[in-house]
């Protein structure tokens, strides 16, 4: 595997003549502002509805723990979830997935890196994730239960996670078939810091790693991908981060979001080929690169899944949540990745 630089976000999705900057880049973009596209680029009003996503997904994990969330604005509609795993034991300390209410009860703001603010609210379900422009951390707070005198929540998460001094976040325009254009940003192999409180019990986070995948796009009605999200150490301490795709984010040779970040390098990887049993999601997975420098297997410990069927709408998405192994391959140096934690995602929907 060559080693190769990306080159720098652009300062805006869109070039002077409206159109998306469709490529793979180094660093991040100040907003993502999808209204100031233009001509074919820019579906009418109808159209924006029906494909107009936003979302924020985030892991965090430690050699005790890990810890997955998301929210979710259709637009018309919201959801968000939470699964957190105790790898001590193998026991699922909470799993809850709900649907919410179109904006303003749920809020995914055009800022990818500083500036963002996320929020999702329902009496039994609360998530909110910022980063004030100057901070240099991600900052975020999940409960779930009902906020009542007395009673404790099923998960309370309250955490951190540290961009200064991180290799630097991956950002992919990409045209999307039958649709416009998605933008995506993926940042992993992010020290982490905060606690989780589930079943009388607290987890320190200090000391582990995550990383988060901010999405935003005017995508298809049909979708579906594959997906591996790493988030670990190697031996030697060295914070790493993996994410491949298959399926999704794919369409041109000059738009590909699988890298991995290793210590404070951003390293872009080739194409993903996943191996899996759609029907038995806890069984074993295994990923590879066609470049060679990814041969990673998986093992699933729990999954959350959300499998509804509303007509119009409808979604098969399949988390499962384990421990990575295998081979990393970065120039003439193979790195050895041992139970590094991590999720894969078989996930097709109708929306």
């Amino acid at each position: 595997m060559s080693l190769r630089k990306l080159p720098p976000a652009p300062p805006s999705v869109e070039d002077a003549g409206g159109a998306p900057r469709f490529g793979t880049f180094q660093g991040a973009l100040d907003v993502v502002d999808l209204s100031r596209l233009r001509g074919s680029y820019q579906p009418n009003r109808l159209d924006r509805l029906r494909m107009h996503k936003k979302w924020l997904y985030g892991f965090i994990a430690t050699r005790e723990v890990a810890a997955l969330f998301a929210v979710v604005d259709l637009g018309y509609t919201s959801n968000a979830f939470a699964l957190a795993l105790d790898y001590s034991s193998g026991r699922v300390l909470a799993d809850v997935g709900v649907l919410g209410l179109p904006p303003p009860l749920v809020k995914v703001n055009d800022h990818p890196g500083a500036g963002l603010d996320v929020s999702f609210r329902r009496p039994d379900a609360r998530l909110k994730a910022w980063r004030t422009f100057g901070d240099e951390r991600f900052h975020g707070h999940v409960r779930l239960g009902l906020a009542a005198p007395f009673m404790k929540p099923k998960l309370e998460l309250s955490w951190d996670l540290l961009a200064a001094g991180a290799a630097p976040p991956l950002t992919v325009i990409a045209p999307v078939d039958k649709a416009v254009v998605n933008v995506t940003q993926k940042w992993a192999g992010l020290l982490s810091f905060g606690s989780l409180e589930a079943e009388g019990r607290r987890y320190s986070l200090d000391g582990g790693v995550g990383g988060l995948d901010y999405t935003h796009g005017y995508l298809a009605r049909e979708t579906a991908w594959r997906w591996a999200f790493v988030c670990g150490r190697l031996d030697d301490g060295t914070p790493i981060g993996i994410n491949l795709v298959e399926g999704f984010n794919e369409s041109r040779d000059d738009v590909n979001e699988n890298a991995l970040w290793l210590g404070t390098e951003l390293i872009p990887l080739g194409r993903a080929r996943f191996s899996w049993n759609p029907t038995a999601i806890l069984d074993p997975w295994h990923v590879r690169t066609e470049d060679g420098a990814i041969d990673l297997h998986f093992k699933p410990w729990a999954a959350h899944q959300d499998i509804r069927d509303l007509k119009l709408v409808k979604s098969s998405f399949k988390q499962p949540v384990g421990l990575w192994s295998g081979e990393v391959k970065v120039g003439d140096h193979v790195y050895v990745l041992k139970d590094a934690p991590g999720v894969a995602e078989d996930q097709s929907v109708l929306w």
